[in-house]
């Protein structure tokens, strides 16, 4: 079998299967290891020889030097097999220099997903009612956070097909542009020709922007700008790499960004993870063990799956989001700019409205979309994690049978915070909406 054919039945292949990545790494005597990412776990197809012919075969695909081997190089594919081709599947492909060669890893880009709207993303009824408001907001900063592969862009999509329409203008700086949304002016970071993230922003800002799409925050710079955008009448979305909700105001301090800025101008947080779902050809309702109805506080029947042919007997097939949403109410407003520790930033969240990754992932595991051990997997050691229901719930119990009141909640609650900062001369009091500028 030639080379060129091998290579679009793997792409072929990796398609039918829903799979995110496809790895080739050089083994021994000129040997290719073919590896393909389902589910987020990686999986071993097979090791084939002439593993440097595969990577020149992709690098020419790409339009890549084949002769440039000590650097890593990027690359695009638009993917067309000879049986007429997959419709609306790109490739991002990356090359690295390593010892035996060079591994090649080819990023698969379903257009597919392009139409998904914010229920197809798993949002549920009570996240959805607390989030499209904010979406609906003419300024403010709406960040979607998470690992690599969490979904990030395509969730700002989404948001993106839920606002786009003919009178308003939405401009995307990115790096690179994934999809190719009708209606929205979107521009590609080019750090070699000087075209990057800062450089781009203030250019947009110059072109009467109602809607900003930063693909990702990654230095002061680019944060600074993007938050004085959402302060001063835009309506600005973005990504960045943190471990959950609150640790998002965390790193934006970090990067230099003054806590009554983000007080200011940020709306809400949503931290993503995919959870492995469920077959449905084999998963079946259970009672819950004793460690589950402790940790839940419920007794509620949970979803088990023994493993089928059709989930090559794994039991999960495919997989689906869970989400953590923390929206900006007054008292975090409050605590962020008072300078509040970590932890005291997640206790006030979670008493003034924070849907948790346990929170959201125990409310799918109950409607049989994963298992428990998936929930547990994605939220154990993340702050917020048992900040929901359950522990609220066994609070309030510790606290009646003390005869305690019950903890302040809502709106209206205190939280307890170190003495709040000087606002720097000519800092905007954090309740006062901007005003847009006249344009």
């Amino acid at each position: 079998m030639s080379v060129e054919l091998m290579v679009n039945q793997w792409i072929e292949s990796a398609h039918e299967r829903g799979a995110s990545d496809i790895h080739f790494e050089p083994d021994k005597d000129d040997k290719v290891r073919v590896r393909m990412r389902v589910d987020g776990d990686l999986r071993t197809i097979e090791v084939v020889p002439d593993g440097r012919k595969v990577i020149a075969r992709l690098k020419v695909m790409a339009g890549l030097d084949v002769n440039e081997r000590g650097v890593p190089l990027d690359g695009r594919i638009k993917f067309s097999s000879s049986g007429g081709g997959r419709s609306g599947l790109d490739l991002r492909l990356s090359t690295n220099p390593c010892l035996g060669g060079e591994k090649v890893v080819l990023r698969l880009i379903d257009s597919s997903k392009l139409g998904m709207t914010l229920e197809d993303l798993g949002f549920t009824k009570a996240m959805l009612a607390a989030y499209k408001p904010l979406v609906a907001s003419p300024t403010g900063l709406l960040l979607h956070v998470g690992p690599t592969g969490s979904g990030k862009t395509t969730s700002l999509y989404a948001v993106l097909n839920t606002i786009n329409r003919p009178e308003i203008n939405i401009q995307t700086v990115e790096d690179p542009v994934e999809y190719d949304v009708p209606g929205i002016t979107q521009t590609q970071v080019n750090h070699e020709a000087g075209l990057t993230f800062p450089r781009v922003l203030r250019a947009l800002l110059r072109q009467d922007p109602d809607v900003i799409l930063v693909g990702e925050i990654r230095d002061h710079e680019t944060g600074e700008i993007a938050v004085e955008a959402a302060m001063t009448g835009h309506l600005v979305l973005s990504t960045l790499h943190t471990n959950d909700a609150v640790g998002t105001v965390v790193r934006l301090v970090d990067m230099g960004i003054p806590p009554y800025a983000i007080a200011y101008a940020l709306r809400s947080v949503i931290s993503q993870r995919f959870a492995r779902k469920l077959c449905e050809r084999c998963r079946r309702s259970v009672q819950p063990p004793e460690p589950v109805i402790q940790m839940t506080g419920s007794n509620r029947p949970i979803y088990k799956a023994e493993g089928c042919k059709s989930c090559s007997r794994d039991g999960y097939d495919g997989r689906t989001p869970i989400l953590e949403f923390l929206p900006m109410t007054e008292p975090l407003k409050r605590a962020i700019y008072g300078g509040a520790t970590p932890d005291v930033l997640g206790e006030v969240a979670a008493r003034t409205g924070m849907i948790s990754l346990w929170d959201d992932g125990c409310a799918k595991m109950w409607a049989g979309l994963t298992s428990f051990e998936e929930v547990l997997r994605l939220t154990k050691g993340h702050r917020g994690a048992q900040t929901g229901a359950a522990r609220r719930r066994a609070e309030h119990t510790a606290r009646h049978a003390q005869g305690a009141p019950p903890p302040q909640a809502g709106p209206g609650a205190r939280p307890v915070v170190r003495p709040a900062a000087a606002r720097p001369p000519g800092a905007p009091a954090v309740s006062q909406p901007p005003r847009k500028p006249a344009r």
